[in-house]
């Protein structure tokens, strides 16, 4: 009997030593475009917040549990937004941070929601994503605040007739953002006298698109597309005009921009959500440990996705099991170069400012 009971203690021990393990790690998931054209902004910020969740473990996790990163690629449509929102609803994760993209948000939306999984996107900013108490949180402004302030711009520039193109492959952003500069911008005086949807996948359609709305004498043209499209738009028109004012949406501010544009893109006109000039010790830091991890600069998306990173982890340190209730009491949250706060509906708003491609760098207007 003793040989028994002494037995049943190693076994009840083990048991024990079993039980002070670990805690189980916070699990995060990323959505982004990872490849094709519009990956820019996605491996941007997947790279910041891959280097976020490490700076996270170096520092002894959340509350002593380490972070878990699983990323998923989107491929820039709704069905692969849709399709990767299931896949880390499968492993379990607690949150995610992503889409870059409003198409691609418009088929992970559903699945969050369905599951209870809050995610946190950089970028999105389609009307279609605002205003609305789920668990879809927004780093960023609204197409109506982007395309407005552009409206303010060109009325300021006196320029009354625009011609535009528009991606038709994230029509979820590009049709909010036509819509929206539209009305701010005919309530200024102005008109939009050509609005020309194009397929970045199709031959030819740049230099179709091009030729298309300079032939309707447009004081200016704007592009709603990526850094990638808008640097062949601006290679396009430059061949045939080299003087004509051009502006790019601010989902085309990226690194690509410059790296593919070349001198095409002097004199191009855009919005910027952050400052990529910043010296304050706190961005620097960022900015040097993202070069030496990735050897190139953070971009708007990353700054963006680090902040959204930095609000997310806010929320798990709470200590609150319920991560929506979390994030909708954590209040302010410093980023990088800005204060993140959510409204009610998980929407907030960054600090904008136009800039002018010049010299291979972004000069103040």
């Amino acid at each position: 009997m003793r040989s028994v009971k002494f037995g049943l203690s190693i076994l009840v021990s083990l048991f024990s030593l079993g039980g002070c393990g670990e805690p189980d790690p916070v699990r995060i998931g990323f959505i982004g475009g990872l490849e094709g054209r519009a990956s820019d902004i996605g491996i941007a910020s997947r790279n910041a917040v891959q280097l976020g969740v490490d700076e996270v473990n170096t520092a002894g996790g959340i509350n002593g549990r380490k972070v878990e990163l699983y990323v998923r690629d989107d491929g820039g449509t709704a069905e692969g937004g849709a399709e990767a929102a299931r896949a880390l609803v499968g492993e379990k994760v607690d949150a995610i941070i992503g889409p870059n993209l409003s198409v691609v948000a418009s088929g992970m939306v559903p699945v969050i929601n369905e599951a209870g999984i809050v995610s946190i996107s950089p970028t999105v900013s389609s009307l279609a994503f605002v205003g609305k108490d789920d668990y879809f949180y927004r780093i960023g402004s609204t197409t109506r605040q982007y395309a407005t302030a552009y409206a303010d711009f060109c009325e300021k520039a006196g320029i009354k007739r625009m011609a535009m193109t528009l991606d038709k492959r994230n029509a979820v952003f590009s049709e909010s953002w036509l819509a929206e500069f539209r009305a701010a911008h005919e309530a200024r005086g102005g008109e939009v006298i050509a609005a020309v949807s194009f397929d970045a996948t199709v031959s030819g359609d740049f230099a179709r698109v091009t030729r298309e709305i300079l032939e309707t004498r447009p004081d200016a043209l704007l592009f709603i597309a990526n850094g990638v499209d808008s640097a062949q738009f601006a290679q396009q028109v430059r061949k045939l005009d080299p003087d004509i004012p051009f502006f790019a949406a601010e989902w085309a501010a990226s690194e690509s921009l410059f790296e593919l544009g070349g001198r095409a893109i002097e004199g191009l006109i855009l919005l910027q959500t952050y400052d990529r000039y910043d010296d304050r010790a706190r961005y620097v830091s960022f900015r040097d440990a993202y070069r030496d991890r990735f050897q190139e600069d953070p971009g708007f998306s990353s700054v963006a996705a680090y902040d959204g990173l930095t609000a997310l982890l806010a929320a798990l340190r709470s200590g609150n099991e319920n991560l929506k209730e979390a994030m909708d009491s954590v209040g302010s949250v410093e980023g990088l170069q800005q204060i993140v706060e959510f409204d009610a509906f998980g929407d907030s708003e960054r600090r904008r400012v136009f800039v002018e491609a010049r010299d291979g760098k972004f000069i103040r207007k």
